[in-house]
């Protein structure tokens, strides 16, 4: 693939958003938590991932482009597509995780830069969305204790929000 060509960056950041939408999409109507379903993230959230995406679209022509003659590129498409297949296999959740599905978004908006080759991506489109999931996993247990009370701490207390051992 030629990735100095700005049209083939912007083609493959769009299939690969409409793939991984997909594949979101399919895992959500298949699987999930129903306890995790109940709460829906405010409005917001959506408003940030957008701008988001917005900026890191405006940045694929001017700052875009084959990283490490290509091989980096190819290596972040992998990349998606291993968050695309985590977030279809773990659609029914995984013991010690409460939120695999963030998990899966997450390599998503860290690989997708790469794959198009715009490491300012992750500035603009990674760290945020970074941020705004912690923030908002945090808010969403708040809202299930509130709502489940000793259930979801006892989920709290034995399982991590992404990693194992780590957060």
């Amino acid at each position: 693939m030629d990735f100095s060509n700005p049209l083939i960056r912007y083609a493959t950041s769009g299939l690969l958003i409409l793939f991984y939408g997909l594949a979101d999409h399919w895992a959500r109507r298949n699987g999930g938590e129903p306890l995790r379903a109940s709460v829906r993230p405010p409005r917001i959230v959506t408003a940030i991932v957008f701008t988001c995406v917005l900026g890191y679209y405006l940045l694929i022509k001017p700052t875009g482009g084959p990283l490490l003659g290509g091989v980096g590129n190819l290596i972040g498409i992998a990349l998606v597509f291993t968050a695309i297949a985590l977030r279809v296999v773990t659609r029914h959740g995984v013991t010690g995780i409460r939120q695999p599905d963030v998990a899966a978004r997450l390599l998503f908006y860290v690989a997708l830069p790469l794959a198009v080759g715009v490491p300012l991506g992750w500035l603009v489109l990674t760290l945020p969305a970074i941020a705004t999931s912690a923030w908002w996993c945090r808010r969403e247990d708040a809202l299930l204790v509130e709502r489940h009370g000793d259930t979801w701490r006892e989920r709290i207390a034995t399982t991590a929000h992404w990693a194992p051992r780590v957060w």
